[in-house]
């Protein structure tokens, strides 16, 4: 027996002392190489088939530091025949649970070398007749080489890629250390423009474009210079890759960054032959985005899959501050209601499970990355935070972090730990908690009782959270008399004394607050008559998105319609025809099919009262795609052809 427990005792010993080589990258394993590897260096040699019937090849010479003699275990999923050179010498490495292991007797402490011949698994390449590129996660660079792949490693990359003639190669490669699933690489057929800018040579690579599309090609790549060197000015950090490559490919599922490149998809970057000035600024605001996860993704990485949503919302701040600087001053806070607020408010009206934070427990990862509403509400918690710390403490903060985090990894809650020691009063912990990682939406409401304003914020979830944010209220008096005041939501109930009585309240009057904003049924029944009589266009969008919530909550009745279209007629900016047309075929689906038909030819009407060429486009647009009245149909019809 006592024979028994001391072989038991020693196996217990010698599990304790090796590596764990469980199937995939393990916990582990990830952070014994991390205690024990640095310094790592990948020259890598690519064999690229001109077909996707034969499986690339290549090389991998892997240099790195050992803090002491121990087994090395490499990551791969390909094939491998366990034939290596180690430090000079032929060797034999054992190939066994999707790793290389190469023993520590041949090891040694200092540097140490290891050149492997491979063959991808290709799981990760994509695969086409004449290109291939790359589609790297977190742990799953070990399909296509023979890696440690775990983020904290970082390493420097030479490649060196034999194709077929007349392929051209994008590769994200050079000095600056780099994860390896943020390392790239993309060939093919491709044609190329070029341009040298700030000392920086730009390369776009693309396929399958037609004429009009290659003329805007040096306008996208002076959208990235510019994106560029506004985002270094803003974090105060250079840009440290070397290459700036741009490709536009068809085919691919979204766009996306690795060090040193951007990969974009043809059908949103060109959506129409000859772009609006609205399309335009949404391709600014896609190449803004991928610039600024040079910054948040590249040069800072998130800590592990479970804090991929945090890149998002810091490269979405980032890229939504740049696009919104080459507005017009008077549009910049309009445009932000329309592309975030408006949409982020819409999904939680009819989703309140949807936190910025990833939960593992109730959202699937992927689906919620690709889902555009993680960036709308990202932009809109960002603005808010803005308003609570200062616009000018937070991109101190930001500073901080990147100072602090410099080609590193880091969280979410680091930011937040910064933001609190600068700004201590704002109580930015209690804010994280709150609008990032909490779900829904407040109701706040606005009422007058015995010389005050009061206005209270409340959970609709019964969790009993207020969400900490600032806002406007328009006050309207006799004899249109009126004043503006600023509400800082510290406590979920403020209350401001008044001298008088106002006869008309508009709540969230510049679009600033978050939230389904209520109104005593005597303010909210006054309220569609003062959409007409709103200036600015800012101000009559905000009270738009209000009045549109406050008949979804059964505030305002249908009849609301009818201010619409009053205001329809005349009105002049594409985006409040765009909302307001929408909210009017919406009134109309939630009536009975005859009262629908009538409402859906009511707003055919207008073509004949607003004759604006942007007006006409709405309608005929939102129209086709939902009228149910034969009628409208067969006039849209009509209309179509004539215009063809």
């Amino acid at each position: 027996m006592k024979q028994i427990l001391t072989i038991l005792l020693c196996l217990l010993t010698l599990g304790a002392g090796a590596q764990k080589r469980e199937k995939g990258v393990t916990m582990t394993l990830p952070e014994q190489r991390a205690a024990t590897i640095s310094d790592v260096r990948y020259d890598l040699t690519f064999n690229i088939p001109a077909t996707p019937k034969e499986r690339l090849h290549g090389t991998a010479i892997v240099s790195f530091l050992l803090k002491e003699k121990a087994d090395v275990t490499f990551d791969f999923q390909g094939r491998f025949s366990g034939a290596c050179l180690v430090n000079g010498k032929k060797r034999v490495a054992t190939m066994r649970h999707e790793h290389i292991i190469i023993p520590k007797k041949i090891t040694k402490k200092g540097l140490n070398s290891v050149e492997m011949n491979f063959v991808s698994s290709e799981k990760a390449l994509k695969r086409h007749k004449d290109y291939l590129y790359t589609l790297t996660t977190p742990g799953s660079a070990r399909q296509w080489f023979p890696c440690f792949d775990q983020p904290d490693l970082r390493a420097t990359f030479t490649t060196q890629t034999n194709m077929p003639e007349g392929w051209k190669a994008l590769v994200s490669d050079g000095k600056t250390p780099m994860s390896t699933s943020h390392y790239a690489l993309m060939a093919g057929r491709f044609e190329e423009q070029q341009l040298t800018r700030d000392e920086r040579h730009l390369r776009v690579l693309y396929r399958d474009l037609t004429a009009e599309q290659k003329e805007q090609l040096p306008k996208l790549m002076e959208e990235a210079v510019q994106a560029l060197r506004w985002t270094e000015g803003y974090t105060g950090i250079k840009y440290p890759f070397e290459t700036v490559n741009i490709a536009i490919l068809p085919c691919v599922p979204e766009d996306m960054e690795r060090p040193g490149a951007m990969l974009l998809s043809d059908k949103v970057f060109f959506p129409n032959e000859k772009p609006s000035r609205d399309d335009q600024q949404r391709r600014l605001g896609v190449v803004a985005h991928e610039v600024a996860h040079q910054w948040f993704g590249s040069i800072v990485t998130q800590n592990g899959t479970e804090e991929t949503w945090a890149k998002e919302v810091l490269a979405n701040f980032l890229a939504d501050e740049m696009t919104r600087q080459q507005l017009p001053k008077g549009d910049r806070d309009l445009n932000f209601l329309q592309v975030h607020q408006a949409r982020a408010l819409a999904f939680d009206r009819t989703d309140a499970t949807h936190p910025i934070a990833w939960n593992p427990g109730k959202h699937n990862h992927a689906a919620l990355l690709s889902d555009d509403i993680v960036c709308d509400k990202s932009a809109v918690m960002m603005r808010a935070l803005g308003d609570v710390v200062g616009q000018k403490q937070l991109q101190g903060a930001l500073q901080q972090f990147f100072r602090n985090n410099y080609l590193k990894h880091a969280s979410w809650d680091e930011l937040v730990a910064i933001l609190d020691q600068q700004v201590p009063q704002a109580g930015v912990r209690t804010f994280s908690d709150v609008w990032v990682k909490q779900k829904g939406m407040p109701v706040i409401h606005t009422t007058y009782r015995d010389g005050q304003l009061i206005i209270s914020q409340t959970d609709p979830l019964g969790r009993g959270i207020f969400w900490p944010q600032k806002f406007d209220i328009r006050l309207i008096y006799d004899l249109e008399r009126s004043r503006t005041i600023t509400v800082e939501m510290t406590h979920p109930t403020v209350s401001i004394k008044l001298a008088h009585q106002p006869s008309s309240i508009i709540p969230n009057y510049s679009g600033r607050g978050y939230g389904r904003f209520t109104l005593d049924k005597a303010y909210s029944q006054k309220l569609p008559l003062r959409l007409i009589v709103t200036r600015g266009d800012l101000h009559r969008y905000a009270l738009l998105l209000t009045l549109y919530d406050n008949y979804l909550m059964g505030n305002i009745p249908p009849s609301y319609f009818g201010e619409l279209y009053r205001d329809m007629v005349k009105e002049k900016n594409p985006l409040i025809m765009e909302t307001a047309i929408s909210h009017m075929i919406s009134i109309a689906a939630n009536m009975p099919p005859r009262d629908r038909q009538t409402l859906e030819q009511c707003i055919m009407d207008l073509l004949a009262e607003n004759r604006r060429p942007e007006f006409r486009q709405t309608v005929v647009r939102q129209m086709t795609e939902r009228a149910t009245s034969p009628a409208v149909r067969e006039q849209l019809r009509q209309m179509t052809q004539t215009t063809n």
